[in-house]
């Protein structure tokens, strides 16, 4: 279904810097996010055809394509019929959600032709158990994964309630919100040779492959472990025992879990980067559910071996993100990216190439906390929310946590080679068993 728009809501304009940075990456290898809910009901491809044309007219992210000529120079332009192309699949396997976000993750845009589309996998068709997983799929150089929740959530309402679009107007991309105490050629610097600093003194370990994988061929595949309601209730009141917030643990827990895949009998430190959403401190500050690039990831270096726990682990991580957060570290890495962003492709894939022989870390977690998803409307029945995320060409590992419907959802979002199926299903076990280890924490 396509949408038409007033031309003074639509956007025009060059991509910024953080923006041009992922579109770049991309033309290299996929930069995707998935998000998927669990709908039981019966949906009709009218109501998700409705409900995605709603979408495409409220957010103006959405009616847009990139373009660019011989300059390079890439631009936001309208797309004459934009629309959110829907893939149907049956099928009467449960799990068969977890191909189609391995298909999803593998998929590139034509970032020429829009940078969002849906698929819905059904079960038992017009019966009384019939079921959807939606996956919603959008380009990480528009969205990234506190957006993509929003914009499933939004889909999901216009879907059960087939109620009218508010249009958004267009806003300034997250760069040019950056605060004037965060922006600087020397502030940017600084960030930059921070971590450099770091580890040169700490000298971390990164998750490797048995053989390097070229950056065109890296494919993400997807492994996926749960929380329930029991276990992530004992995690909460572990953390809160110990003082670490949960996204400490989980980053504790990933830290632990490298060291003993690189180093199984030795010690050391590893690197994590920790996404930090920025939203609030923007001028002026996103709505939560807009659209965009706003969460800048933070550098983590955490030890471990058989005298680090996942408590003194977590300890590391909130104590570093603290101190990033406060110096504004995360800022000035977005603020900055007009002065180290590449100028054109070529440039573009030597600056990629040299991020992954030198950066200090290779494996991310996303945590996004509790998210406030509906667990009904109308007669679709919801659960088992959960993201994925391409690893593009610049990471090796990352691990998307969602938390709704009194449940924790893990993806552990690999680079094949990186980790072979047998390797990071051990991975993700590995976590789990850490971050539901039953041993008492220290007190606070």
């Amino acid at each position: 279904m396509s949408v038409t728009t007033t031309a003074a809501r639509d956007i025009t304009r060059p991509l910024s810097p953080s923006e041009r940075w992922f579109w770049i990456i991309d033309q290299i290898s996929p930069s995707n996010c998935s998000g998927r809910v669990w709908v039981r009901g019966r949906v009709t491809p009218e109501q998700l055809d409705r409900a995605a044309a709603a979408v495409v007219a409220e957010y103006p992210l959405l009616r847009v394509g990139v373009e660019h000529g011989a300059d390079f120079d890439p631009r936001f332009v309208p797309l004459p019929e934009p629309r959110i192309p829907l893939r149907r699949v049956s099928s009467d396997d449960p799990e068969a959600w977890q191909r189609e976000i391995d298909a999803e993750m593998r998929e590139p845009f034509d970032s020429a032709m829009g940078m969002v589309r849906l698929v819905d996998v059904v079960h038992a068709a017009d019966t009384a158990a019939e079921s959807h997983d939606l996956i919603l799929t959008v380009s990480h150089v528009i969205a990234d994964g506190r957006s993509l929740i929003s914009l499933l959530r939004k889909l999901i309402e216009y879907g059960s309630t087939g109620a009218d679009p508010v249009v958004r107007a267009p806003i300034p991309p997250a760069d040019d919100l950056i605060p004037t105490t965060a922006r600087g050629a020397w502030r940017y610097l600084y960030t930059t040779l921070y971590d450099q600093v770091v580890a040169l003194v700490r000298r971390p370990r990164l998750l490797r492959g048995a053989s390097r994988v070229p950056l065109a061929e890296r494919v993400t595949r997807v492994v996926h472990r749960r929380l329930d309601a029991e276990q992530l209730a004992a995690l909460v009141t572990d953390c809160r025992a110990a003082g670490v917030t949960v996204h400490g643990a989980l980053a504790g827990a990933v830290a632990l879990a490298i060291g003993k895949t690189v180093r199984p009998n030795g010690s050391g430190v590893t690197g994590i980067g920790s996404p930090v959403d920025f939203r609030p401190a923007l001028t002026p500050a996103p709505a939560a559910d807009e659209l965009g690039i706003y969460a800048p990831v933070l550098a983590n270096f955490v030890r471990f071996g058989a005298r680090a726990s996942l408590w003194s682990a977590a300890r590391s991580v909130n104590q570093q993100l603290r101190r990033g957060v406060r110096q504004q570290r995360h800022l000035a890495t977005v603020a900055g990216m007009r002065y180290g962003t590449p100028k054109s492709l070529e440039t573009g894939w030597r600056f990629v190439e040299l991020i992954d022989r030198r950066a200090p870390w290779n494996v991310s977690v996303t945590n996004l906390g509790r998210i406030d998803f509906p667990a009904q409307l109308g007669e679709w029945h919801l659960s088992n929310l959960s993201i994925a995320a391409g690893n593009s060409c610049v990471s090796a590992l990352t691990v998307a946590v969602t938390t709704a419907h009194n449940e924790m959802h893990i993806e552990f979002c690999y680079v094949e080679g990186m980790l072979t199926p047998t390797g990071a299903e051990e991975f993700a076990d590995r976590v789990l068993a850490t971050l539901t280890d039953r041993t008492p924490p220290p007190a606070n």
